[in-house]
């Protein structure tokens, strides 16, 4: 075996080892999400009760607004009432406070019903957070733990791809492009042993006698006709 086709074969053995760390650091994303999930359901039931308190109050201040604002229109009716001088006035100003009164009541019932519901939903998500803290203060050590072992896997990685930056400055230029261009973007095998019958190791296809000479010899890289891998014999 050539020099060249062993320092192919080192960073071939470095590329593997980088996507399998690649991987391992990859996965701590959804690991994390795995951990996180029921505080973070639990996370938006309290955003949506928030919300639904918020709602609660501001629909509980209309009707107390609309309420003040038909107290007043009864209010200037009554107010009528004493100035009026027909009796057909006076019967018309008394039915329009009657609406008003009764609009005022509804108002008024409506208000006591927001008005119990909030304080339902208030204690609900009051009970939610408390629950929501006691989780995270549960889960804290698990989340440190991870972050310390995604933190190992990150530094692994780069550990790898800083390797794999000085190795490749050994390696002859176009020796690379080509391991490069075979290993390709789906990281196939680009390298591959010559058995000894004379096959290639990666398809099994078997090499003509000259090329399996040219392959032991080592002078050049030789691909495999059929599968394209560089072709190596083994010591």
């Amino acid at each position: 075996m050539g020099p060249t086709h062993q320092a192919l074969l080192e960073l071939q053995q470095i590329d593997d080892d980088i996507s399998k760390a690649r991987a391992h650091a990859g996965a701590f994303e959804e690991r994390f999400r795995e951990v996180e999930a029921p505080l973070r359901n639990l996370e938006n039931e309290v955003d949506a009760l928030r919300a639904r308190v918020t709602d609660l109050k501001q629909h509980l201040a209309k009707l107390e607004a609309g309420a003040q604002s038909k107290r007043e229109r009864q209010y200037a009716y009554e107010q009528r009432i004493e100035r009026t001088r027909s009796m057909r006035e006076e019967a018309a100003a008394r039915a329009e406070i009657d609406l008003i009164r009764r609009a005022t009541e509804a108002d008024l019932a409506e208000a006591r019903e927001v008005s119990q519901e909030l304080t339902r939903t208030e204690l609900r998500l009051g009970e939610l957070e408390r629950q929501a803290e006691k989780l995270r203060e549960e889960l804290a050590p698990r989340r440190e733990e991870l972050q310390q072992e995604s933190d190992a896997a990150e530094t692994e990685l780069n550990r790898l791809l800083d390797r794999r930056a000085i190795h490749v400055e050994q390696i002859d230029k176009a020796a690379l492009t080509l391991y490069e261009r075979v290993r390709g973007r789906r990281e196939r095998r680009a390298l591959a042993p010559m058995t000894p019958e004379g096959a290639c190791g990666n398809c099994f296809n078997m090499l003509p006698l000259q090329e399996q000479t040219e392959v032991r010899r080592a002078d050049s890289l030789r691909r495999c006709e059929a599968c394209g891998v560089i072709l190596y014999a083994q010591e």
